[in-house]
This record gives C-alpha cells, structure tokens and sequence, in this order.
C-alpha cells in the first residue's frame, strides 16, 4: 500500500471516528451569519444527501499587501448518508500565512448544539507524500454529532503575506448551493478584475472600495459516466489583485500575459538545471550505456530521472520560492525529488549530451483546469519537460512543433509508468506553458492516436458437453493501455491475480483462476498478460439437447453502459483501440444451430464490428470484434447517437451461440 493510499485511509478513519475532544454539548446560540444561514432552504432533489448553505470567502487587503481572509462556511446535514459534509478544512501555508481565529457549531434541530475550537481540530499536510513542504490544512470532523437535519457552520481567519495576487474562486459544488460569495475589499489606489470560466460574466456589486461577487441557488452537480471534470463544467471566477500602478517593488506580483508569467519562471528553473561534476559524470556514464541514436541517448537519460524516488518538496510557496527546483546535484546526490526537481535533473543531464530542453508547468489530474485568458502560474500543480528534436527522423506522438522553438518532445519524468513517447491521458489535451523566457507560451499538447493505444486480445477456450469452460486469454498492451496494466501490476502481484480473477468471473461466474503470467517492457512501451482459467456451467443446457454460451466470453474492463436517457454533460471519449480473436471448441456430438448476425457501427467518434463464425475443420466457433475510440467530447445534444451506439455494442456482445446435439 503506497503512502497515499495510508494517508487517505488515516482522513477516512478521522472522519468516521469524529475525532473532537473537548468539545461540549450545550444550548448555544448562533453567530448571526450562522443564523440567518440555517433559514435558507435549498431545493432538495432526488438522491440529494447534504447542501451548502451557506459558502463565503471575505479578501481584506491592506496597501501594504497584507490580505487577512475570513472564511465562512455552513452546510446542513439531509440524510444519514451526508453527514460526511459536517467538517472542516483549512488550507494554508505556514511560509507566507497563519491562522489567526478558527471556530465551528453544530445546530441540531432542537437548538441544541456543541461548539469547536482550534484545539478540537488536527492539523496536517495537505499532501499525503509532502516530506519536505509548508502546504498544511487544520481539519475538524462533527461527523460522529451530526445526524439528518443538524446544520454544521465554521468560521476561520487567515493572515496571507504571500506575493500572488491571483485567486481562483467554485461557485458549485457536487451538493446544492444556497449561496456562494466571495468579496474583496481593497485599498486606495489599488484595482481588481476578474473572468468567468464555464459560465456568462458575473458582475461585482462594488461599494466604494468593496466588490461582491455571488451566486444563489446553484443545484448539484449530476453523476454521469464519461463526463469531463469540474473544472470543464462547474462555474469559477478567477481573479487578479493589482496593485497601484508605478509600484517600484509591487507586494503582489500580477502578470499581463503569458510571456510574464514564462520570464518569471525561467528565471527560477535557470541555475537549478545547470550541472555540475557529480552530474556530468553521471550523465556520461549512463551515455556511455546507451545505444548511438538520439532517441536511445535521450531515453537513456529520461529513465534515469523516472527511477529517482519522488518525494515533494514544496518549501515558502507562498512568497514564490515553491515553484524553485532544487539544484540538479543535490537531486543527484540525495536521490530523490519532486516533479520540477526530476526535470531539473533530467535537463542537466540532457544539457551535457548536448540537447536543449524545458521546463514545463502543467496541471497533473485535470486536462480541462487550465484557462487560456488568465495569466498565471498558480494554475499549475506539476512540472514535466519538453526536449528540442533536432533530427526529423524521430517521430513519436508526444512531440510539438512550436513555431519558434522547433520541435518539441514532451516527455514527465515523474510518471513512473508511461515512458518516453508517451504522455498520460488526462495530459493529452491539456494546456502547458513552456518555460522559454519572453518566448514561452501556452502549448495545447497533442491526443495520441487510438492506434497507439491499443489492446489485443486472443481467446482459446474449450467447451464441454456438460457445458463447462476452460480456457486461455493473452492480452497485448501498448500505450496507455499498457500504462493500466503496469499500474496495476506494480501496486502487487496478488491484487493483480484478484483483479484478473474478479474480472473473469463478471462474464464467467464461478471461474477458476489456475495460472497468470506478465511481461512488462517500459521500454517498448508494452504490457502482457495470460492468464488460464476454468469454470462449471458457462453454457446453459437445455435438456441436453442445446447448449447456449456467449462468444463474447469476457467483457472490456473500460467498457461503461451508457442506459440513462437523458445527458446534463458532454461525454468524454479516449483515444483507444481494440480487437479480439477468440476460438472456441464446442463439444463433440454438437452442431452450430444459430450464430450471432455480423454487426457494424460506425460513428464519428467511433467504430465497432462483431463476427461470428463456425470453422468446421476444427470444430471451432470463431468470434471476431474490434473497437476504435477518437478523442472527443460530444455535447450533450448529441447524447442519442453515443447512447445508440454504446446501445448497438451492449447487444452484440450479448447475442448467444445455440448449440443442437447431432441426432
């Protein structure tokens, strides 16, 4: 179990257990805010289980740069399964922020209540595998209190000395909002803008030097299958704090374009990348292991960077110096690092091969979260590199051609599983900024092609007169489907066999795993697997003169069925492919009565095609399909072809073979 995995399960335990000591129970009253608050009523639909009621962030800014921020949040509890949403975080950074106040309530139905304060809360690290880092959250859990109609309400101030002047505000939420504001009160001299993302300009209400932006009575967010993320969807306004025109040293550094905020990275990515004797050698030494092409020489270097032990360090984040690497040879030297010091790393070394490259910022998780009208850098998470391809005769799906650069060959070296050629699917698509001085810009990287991503599947199986089935799959990865495998092979070879097996028995119940085997090449970028199995009663007899099976034996792991009728949001498709030989042996003494007809869709988004047949010289049935997915979103107006088409797929691969026994 990984870190992350140890960590997620310690909030869950602190959750469940509603870890509050000291706290009181007792008739209370109310803030006011928290009481006017609870008389909010919010539309509650259907499978609705808590709601916002009340969500406010207030910006006191002082002409000094000093922003003290009063947060206040209130939510009511709608069903035993809500109570969840009793609790609170607060997100800081302890290099640049403090947290000067912090107080919650829980209102029950009857007025009774408990109050918290700060030292009912635990305070931890916001990421689960920060060893070195100042990002920290304090969190309260009223869930063991709460029950169906409590309102739970905390309230906190934070001093910020932090030198960004960007903010990025959600209006919505997965539960129904009842009100969402956020205000800004700023000194003399000083201006605000802002820009809505994923919905129409919201106006501030500006009262001498205080702006109000709100927003009422937004419902939840819906659950759909294939939908994009929030951040594609969900309304949020970014925001930019400018301090007085002339300001020789501003206290909050705002950024007019994209060339400012590139120069500003440069400038910190510029020394850590450069190498030193330690780094030289090194480099040198794993070159002269390589093969003579380029492409062996850069692969070379690159895996080395992804066999560094990550470990984030994110130190004084809020007054800049988070976006800093390490210097490449303490990187080399300790063995470990984050994502922007692997890439330093990795830049210096290519720097001795003679090979130019980049840093890159970018937002890991999310394709959608990068908005292009809004110069910043704190609309990125994560660093990967871009390395100039001199020679056209490497071609690979994850190169650029940028105009003035050449062209550019993106490549993470924190990604352990996708190796060099490749990009991860939710980078595919998404916006990046090159670090390139005054010549950096936003680069939209490329999808790759559903080609590259491809599963082959082969099938052998054998059935019995009694109607059971043995049999043999060998699968082929390559791409991002070999990059499945190999995650899920790596986090531990029984779960992979209990995965394999419960996979298996989805289509084949009662099966019986007998043997697994894999072979893993990073290097190639490919995955494989076989395993054998065994099961009673797959085909079902009928009176011992039919028997009945599905030649589509086993199911497509990412196959979702898309049964609802209506859309709220686009679908999101991923670049893939797929086939699928499958030769089965019926038993001596039958013959082939009805074989499922040929099927073929085909869409703008995607093409299906199933066959079957019956191979008399060896008493085979043979099942042929394929399947190729584009990248795309489809709106969801179109939402009827894609449910046909998932629909069309849905029935093929449940169409049956009929066996008679030969009289």
């Amino acid at each position: 179990m990984t870190r992350k995995h140890l960590w997620m399960l310690a909030c869950l335990a602190f959750a469940l257990t509603g870890f509050v000591p000291g706290a009181k129970a007792a008739r209370l009253k109310p803030p006011p805010w928290l009481a006017e608050a609870s008389l909010r009523q919010v539309s509650e639909t259907k499978g609705v289980t808590a709601v916002i009621l009340h969500n406010e962030e207030i910006y006191t800014v002082q002409s000094g740069g000093l922003i003290t921020i009063t947060a206040r949040v209130a939510v009511r509890v709608v069903t035993h399964d809500g109570r969840s949403i009793a609790s609170a975080v607060v997100p800081y950074d302890s290099s640049s922020a403090r947290v000067t106040d912090f107080r919650a309530w829980l209102v029950r139905p009857d007025a009774t209540g408990k109050t918290y304060s700060r030292n009912d809360a635990v305070d931890v690290a916001t990421s689960p595998e920060a060893v070195y880092a100042e990002s920290r959250q304090m969190m309260l859990s009223a869930f063991r209190d709460a029950f169906e109609g409590c309102v739970f309400g905390y309230e906190y101030t934070i001093e910020d000395r932090g030198v960004f002047g960007q903010n990025i505000w959600f209006f919505q939420s997965e539960h129904p909002v009842a009100l969402s504001r956020i205000i800004y009160k700023i000194p003399k001299g000083w201006s605000i803008t802002s820009s809505m993302v994923n919905h129409a300009p919201v106006q501030p209400v500006v009262n001498d030097s205080t702006h109000t932006w709100e927003m009422r009575d937004l419902p939840a967010f819906k659950t759909e299958p294939l939908s994009p993320s929030l951040s594609r969807i969900a309304p949020r306004m970014n925001v930019d704090l400018i301090p007085p025109p002339g300001a020789k040293k501003p206290s909050r550094i705002s950024f007019p374009g994209w060339a400012d905020v590139s120069a500003y990275g440069t400038a910190l990515h510029t020394k850590p990348c450069i190498p030193d004797a330690a780094v030289e050698a090194k480099a040198r030494e794993l070159l002269a292991a390589a093969g003579a092409g380029p492409w062996e020489r850069i692969n070379t270097l690159a895996r080395h960077a992804q066999a560094i032990n990550y470990v984030q360090i994110a130190m004084n984040v809020g007054r800049g110096g988070g976006y800093t690497p390490r210097a490449a040879p303490d990187v080399l030297k300790t063995g470990y690092g984050d994502c922007k010091d692997k890439t330093a790393l990795l830049r210096a070394m290519l720097k001795v091969a003679g090979i130019e490259s980049y840093s890159v910022i970018a937002f890991s998780g999310d394709r959608y979260r990068v908005a292009d009208a809004w110069p910043t850098p704190m609309q990125f998470n994560h660093v990967i590199t871009a390395i100039k391809i001199d020679d056209p005769a490497i071609q690979s799906p994850a190169i650029v051609t940028h105009p003035t650069l050449g062209r550019l060959l993106f490549f993470d070296p924190t990604d352990s599983y996708t190796p060099l050629g490749d990009l991860s699917y939710d980078q595919q698509g998404s916006l990046v900024l090159v670090l390139a001085g005054r010549e950096g810009e936003l680069v939209r990287l490329p999808f790759t092609s559903p080609e590259a991503n491809h599963l082959a599947r082969k099938v052998t199986a054998e059935i019995t007169v009694a109607g059971a089935i043995g049999g043999r799959i060998a699968e082929h990865h390559t791409g991002q489907s070999a990059v499945w495998g190999r995650a899920v092979y790596r986090s531990g070879r029984g779960k992979f066999s209990d995965l394999m097996r419960d996979w298996i028995n989805s289509t084949v119940r009662a099966a019986k795993l007998l043997k697994t085997d894999v072979v893993d090449d990073q290097e190639r970028g490919t995955f494989d697997m076989t395993a054998e199995f065994v099961a009673p009663g797959y085909a079902q007899s009928m009176r011992g003169k039919l028997l009945v099976f599905k030649p589509a034996i086993v199911s497509r792991r990412n196959f979702v069925p898309l049964t609802q009728p209506e859309r709220t949001y686009p679908v999101v498709m991923e670049p893939q492919s797929y086939n699928e030989e499958s030769d089965i042996r019926i038993p001596e003494g039958f013959k082939v009565d009805e074989l499922p007809p040929p099927v073929e869709a085909e869409t703008s988004f995607g093409r299906y095609t199933a066959q079957c047949s019956y191979d008399a010289g060896t008493h085979q049935v043979q099942y042929r399909r394929t399947l190729v997915m584009n990248a795309a979103e489809i709106p969801a107006s179109d939402y009827a072809s894609v449910r046909g088409f998932y629909e069309t797929i849905r029935k093929a691969e449940q169409s049956p073979v009929v066996l008679s026994r030969v009289e």
